[in-house]
């Protein structure tokens, strides 16, 4: 692309107190996509002046805002002036620039649109006052487009031309000086150093260097200069958030992205965050955003279904589009999150874009990088705080107290702990000294479940990278592995990847090529083992091993066989493997038509195998259970059997395969010789599919150990004996249920920008699609989605004469964004079975009822954003607010069963999200660097962000706390996964907490008594719920608790840099989500069993009247008290709302606390090697690396200790966010 600019010097950009060099630096002042022609200007220019003891650097750079002149000075001659207070009205820039030399042995000189600052006694630069020969020559890009204002300087001189408006420059040397090295540089492209020898004419080719200044975004499909940029966007460097020891992008991005919302529920390897950008404008579609990596759009390995993914208790280590993507590849992050930036991507980016950019091969000769990481990852201990249950003592105590009270236990052939030795003893099988001895072991046990069962880990990871070039071909090429192991025994993560990129530039033709691939191994435990929720779960008086060192069972509670159980073994004796391997090429080819024209197109093919298998061995609890077998005698119940022999293997296959064809047409051209009037035009046209094909099934009967063979199970039924597995081979899990699914879209894309004196700028973007997936009405077949923005850089006119302002741009947009259902279909869509065993015949069911009526949901975003940069860019920042209003939200909506389908999507949700966002930077010290990048002095960069999200579901008819979905259970509304008009989405309820009963501590709720007090008069509870709808029944013994999402998140990024040594730590925090406290023990009944642990809060329960005074915690419940919090009242009514008091207890609203936290995200030490070291080393650069991730959090001491990642809103406790430690080294040949 022909760059075409306006450059102006930026002061202070590099500090070198060397006698003899002058530093040019420039900044671009205009910014376009088309060739511009420098103009040139007078010396009577007129400007007005106005400072109060200021620097003459300070007057020079309000000179260049007001006029069309650049400055170029020695900063160590201009630094000796003494500060000037001026006040000039309409004066000459040469009337200015006398008053401000007078005295001060300097000199200025105009060579057309520049001014040279020169000290009395030096010569020229021009051909008059240096006599010798003379140099002349054009630069250009890689294009053979002219630059303009290019800076040429001969090396360790202060002599130097600028390009005019051609490119053309003309420079003489002179006859005194040998070995003469002429230096182009220019803002935006990659400084180029030409030894001078007998040529008289040097033409030169700058390249680009697109993220100098952070001035550039990518888009995906094309990049813009920041200060062109209409959108909001959040744009971060790889090298600002690189944790070592993470091996995914994503999980680097916690506090990083005001308005971002991330939330990791789970501390297991590879497991995915869930990441919102702006809010939730979908309740049933997909709520993630898109990811597009080089201008390609990345589907997931595995096409998980929306409500999953939705699910904030769902923890996916599936992975997702970019877990195969090696961090360190990774050059710059962009996340794009209003209407304007995303509307180029049409319906798939109406919940924000993530673009990666990765890294590209650099001009000059082979660099080598290579760095090595080592990882420690600390597990859980019961000595953390985040593990608050009972030990073995506290265990016992509590165990004796139900014995104590006479309660009845859940019957059990083989009784555990405190229970199983009083059993004994009441059966004389021991005498009460024996049992004494046995209770006093018990008590001392404690067994380490944590540390049994989990591991301190460690982990590795290598990458390699090759990077190079010439001005016409530049490559880069990368190897990377990781070796993640985890917490969790028997639980690891391996990634191999491997990246090659080549960009090839020739006159007006451009090329770029890559090819990228990965595989991953992973492997868990099942879920259906639980290993977290046991350790958590299981009373620490129960042993591991017996007294031989061989592993101990227990038989497990509701079980009529014969069936011990040990974790271990179950855990040792299963396997949930996951397997992925992905391949990508990208192809992209550029041709410049005309000067103002170019035309490009881009392909690309990406495909992904994922398989999962999940096994079972037959000597295992899960398989023993569906055996309906004794495994002490291996007899099994043949009528009720579900696997007669061997184990279970579930085989989950997936294939996604992805390709997108792209044209593109852009045009950029000034209408004017004075640059006033700038046009950019693109249109691009874009042909995509996604297609998934899978297959799943479950064997029983497989035998690994015996060659891996799938004992054949019919010929053991010859008589039609096993009657339950002969069942199951007929469902969907034995026979295996095929997986497709196709989207195939055809889009249309146009974007018109328009530039006024580069100070308004105004852009309209819009995109059409076509799909397979749209529905049949004629107004809904597509749905153009546009925007407009514009952009005023105040700084440019009304505030131009303001010297302490750098930059201030004022940024609005609007657009609407819309989203098609995935799951519906305008058409009828059966599913064919098999053979019905009633009928003999085939059938079939619906999978899909016509739904031709559902329109797109339409989201309607409005943006406003202030840019600004203060005090020669020591502080920078972004302060906005946005407002998105989605209608005719997707919600289901129960229909007659007649219909063959239960629910039925409809167009009847309204939400509105909401929030501001603030980004600062302050670099408050700055002392110079060398010009290799060591550091020589002291640097602080201070960076605060946060961005917020006000959510809401809002209702037609205007009537708050309405339920807006039909089919909805009691539970939905503990768990957060109701709709209710008013509130946030994922808000949950809490029953009402009344206090404890002071005859027998059982705990009391608000409208659970069983006469009610109405008008006077006393009223059966009973009677009065039966005549309210059953929804206004749970709103009534309930109470909002709030969301479970946080409405504001952010960070704190600190960087302290002295010399060699840089100290760099983020503090990320949460504000507005409230969480639900582990369950005070196992629900399964009122009595727990034997073998399960409790919360150690249960140790300050209730134990006689007058303590409901001092805790909040029930007691062991007795005789009536036991049976009504067993069977409460309601248990049976139409309108149920618990199972019993303890579950209403463990969701009462005593149990929500806040779950706001901070959090030492990262820390980081870095020591760089100087550099006379490298060079006896014989390398370039080198550096140690000792960091730190989530090494402490600060959060609510009503938490007692539990992580605010985990939730108790299900029985199941997931793995917390582990603290790492990691050693890095990095060397570069």
């Amino acid at each position: 692309m022909r760059k075409n600019r306006q450059i102006r010097f930026l002061r202070n950009r590099i500090l070198k107190k060397v006698v003899n060099i002058m530093k040019l630096t420039f900044i671009l002042l205009f910014i376009s996509f088309m060739q511009v022609s420098a103009t040139l200007y007078s010396q009577n220019d007129r400007v007005s002046i106005q400072v109060k003891g200021g620097l003459i650097e300070d007057v020079f750079r309000l000179i260049e805002r007001q006029s069309n002149y650049v400055f170029v000075y020695n900063h160590e001659q201009v630094s000796r002036v003494k500060k000037l207070s001026l006040d000039f009205k309409n004066k000459s820039v040469a009337e200015v620039l006398d008053e401000c030399l007078k005295d001060s042995g300097l000199y200025y000189e105009f060579l057309d649109n520049t001014i040279v600052i020169r000290g009395l006694g030096e010569s020229g630069g021009n051909e008059k006052e240096v006599k010798g020969r003379v140099i002349q020559g054009v630069v250009t890009d890689s294009q053979k487009g002219p630059l303009p204002g290019v800076s040429v300087l001969i090396k360790g001189t202060s002599l130097g031309v600028v390009t005019n408006t051609e490119g053309l420059y003309r420079i003489s040397l002179p006859d005194n000086q040998k070995d003469i090295t002429l230096i182009f540089s220019f803002i935006g492209m990659q400084t180029k150093q030409i030894k001078v020898a007998l040529q008289d004419t040097i033409n030169v080719v700058l390249e680009e260097n697109l993220h100098e200044l952070d001035e550039v975004v990518s888009y995906g499909y094309y990049q813009v200069d920041k200060r062109h940029m209409t959108s909001s966007v959040t744009s971060l460097k790889m090298d600002d958030i690189m944790q070592p020891g993470v091996s995914t992008v994503d999980q680097m991005l916690e506090g990083r992205v005001p308005g971002m919302i991330f939330m990791q529920n789970s501390g297991q390897v590879g497991a995915t965050p869930k990441i919102k950008i702006r809010g939730t404008t979908t309740i049933l579609g997909s709520q993630a955003p898109l990811w597009v990596v080089d201008g390609v759009i990345l589907s997931d390995p595995v096409n998980i279904d929306p409500t999953s993914i939705n699910d904030l208790d769902f923890v996916n280590l599936l992975g997702n589009a970019i877990s195969g993507i090696n961090p360190d590849d990774i050059d710059q992050i962009d996340v794009l999150k209003d209407a304007s930036a995303t509307a180029i991507y049409g319906p798939r980016a109406s919940n924000g874009v993530i673009v990666i950019t990765t890294k590209k091969g650099k001009v000059g000769a082979p660099s080598v990088s290579y760095s090595l990481t080592g990882t420690f990852r600390q597990r859980p201990r019961y000595t953390d705080r985040a593990v608050n249950v009972m030990n073995s003592q506290e265990r016992i105590d509590y165990s004796r107290d139900v014995i104590k009270n006479q309660l009845n236990v859940p019957n059990l052939d083989s009784w555990v702990g405190y229970e199983a030795a009083y059993y004994d003893y009441s059966t004389g099988k021991i005498n009460y000294q024996e049992f004494l001895d046995q209770v006093r072991e018990m008590e001392t046990v404690n067994t380490d479940w944590l540390g049994i069962l989990m591991q301190d880990s460690y982990s590795h990871s290598h990458s390699l990278n090759v990077s190079g070039g010439t001005d016409h071909i530049r490559y880069y090429a990368s190897l990377g592995y990781n070796d993640e192991n985890g917490n969790i025994r028997g639980e690891s993560s391996d990634r191999y990847s491997a990246m090659a990129s080549l960009n090839l530039n020739y006159n007006r033709f451009m090329m770029q090529f890559k090819l990228n691939g990965s595989t991953m191994k992973r492997e868990y435990t099942p879920a259906e083992v639980g290993v977290t929720t046991y350790a958590y779960n299981t009373s620490r008086s129960v042993p591991a091993y017996d007294e031989n060192g061989e592993l101990w069972f227990y038989q497990k509670n509701n079980v009529s066989y014969d069936q011990p159980f040990s974790i271990i073994n179950e855990r040792k004796n299963s396997y949930d493997k996951i397997n992925t391997e992905q391949l990508g090429l990208n192809v992209s080819l550029e041709y410049r038509l005309l000067q103002s024209l170019k035309v490009g197109v881009f392909c690309s093919y990406n495909v992904s195998n994922s398989s999962e298998d999940v096994y079972f061995a037959d000597n295992t609890w899960y398989i023993a259970d569906l055996k309906k077998a004794s495994m002490s005698t291996g007899e099994i119940d043949i009528t009720t059997t579900l696997c007669p022999v061997g184990g279970e293997l579930r085989m989950d296959n997936t294939k996604n395969e992805n390709y997108s064809l792209r044209g593109t047409l852009t045009f950029n051209k000034a209408m004017d010789k004075e640059l006033n009037h700038v046009l950019s035009a693109s249109l691009i046209g874009e042909l995509s599919s996604s297609k998934y094909t899978g297959f799943k099934i479950t064997k029983r009967g497989y035998m690994p150990d015996r060659g891996m063979i799938f004992n054949k199970l019919e010929t053991m039924n010859k008589d039609n004996l096993y009657t339950a597995y002969n069942e199951w081979l007929l469902t969907d899990d034995a026979m295996g249920v095929m997986k497709d699914n196709l989207t195939n879209l055809v889009g249309l894309v146009g974007s018109f920008v328009y530039s006024y004196k580069n100070s308004y700028i105004f852009n309209v973007n819009g995109r059409i699609d076509f799909s397979n997936k749209f529905g049949d009405a004629s107004n809904d077949k597509l749905l153009p989605i546009w925007s407009v923005s514009g952009r005023w850089n105040m700084h440019e006119n009304v505030l131009k004469n303001v010297g302490w302002i750098d930059m201030l741009a004022l940024k609005m947009s609007f657009g609407y964004q819309g989203n098609m259902s995935a799951l519906d279909s305008p058409r009828l869509i059966i599913k064919k079975e098999g053979m019905d065993n009633s009928f003999k015949e085939l059938y079939s069911t619906i999978a899909n009822y016509p739904n031709p009526n559902l329109k797109w949901e339409k989201t309607s975003t409005y943006n406003i954003d202030v840019d600004f940069s203060l005090l020669n860019r020591k502080i920078r920042g972004t302060i906005g607010y946005y407002y998105r209003y989605t209608r005719d939200a997707f919600l289901s909506k129960k229909v007659s069963v007649v219909n063959g389908v239960e629910v039925y999507t409809v167009n009847e949700g309204n939400l509105r999200n909401q929030g501001y966002e603030l980004t600062l930077n302050f670099m408050p010290v700055n002392t110079a660097t060398s010009l290799n990048g060591q550091q020589r002095g002291v640097v602080w960069r201070f960076d605060p962000n946060f961005g917020s999200v006000f959510n809401q579901l809002i209702d037609k008819v205007k009537r708050k706390d309405r339920v807006l979905q039909d089919e909805v259970k009691y539970e939905d509304y503990l768990n957060g996964k109701v709709q209710v008009a008013g509130r946030p989405v994922n808000t949950f309820y809490s029953y009402r907490f009344k206090g404890l009963n002071p005859e027998n501590g059982s705990p009391m709720f608000y409208g659970t008594d069983k006469t009610t007090m109405v008008n006077g008069e006393e009223k059966l509870t009973k009677e009065i719920y039966g005549e309210m709808d059953r929804e206004d029944v749970w709103l009534t013994v309930m109470e909002h608790s709030g969301a479970r999402e946080p409405f504001l998140q952010g960070s704190v990024s600190n960087y302290l840099g002295w010399r060699n040594l840089g100290l760099s730590f983020n503090l990320a925090y949460s504000v507005g989500s409230k969480i639900r406290l582990f369950r005070m023990f196992p629900n399964d009944g009122v009595v727990v069993g034997p073998e399960k642990n409790l919360r150690r809060e249960f140790v300050n329960r209730w134990r006689q009247p007058g303590d409901e005074k001092y805790t909040n915690v029930p007691g062991i419940l007795t005789g009536s008290a036991w049976n009504d919090a067993r069977w409460p009242w309601w248990a049976t009514e139409p309108y149920k709302f618990s199972n019993n008091l303890w579950e209403m207890y463990d969701f009462s609203n005593i149990r929500v606390v806040s779950g706001n936290y901070l959090k030492l995200s990262s820390l980081s030490l870095r020591y760089v090697v100087p550099e006379y070291i490298c060079k006896k080393m014989r390398v370039k650069s080198l550096y140690v690396n000792l960091s730190g991730t989530n090494l402490f959090t600060i959060c609510s001491r009503k938490l007692k200790g539990q992580d605010p990642s985990q939730s108790g809103s299900t029985s199941l406790i997931n793995l917390s966010v582990r603290p790492t430690y990691s050693l890095q080294l990095n060397v570069t040949f």
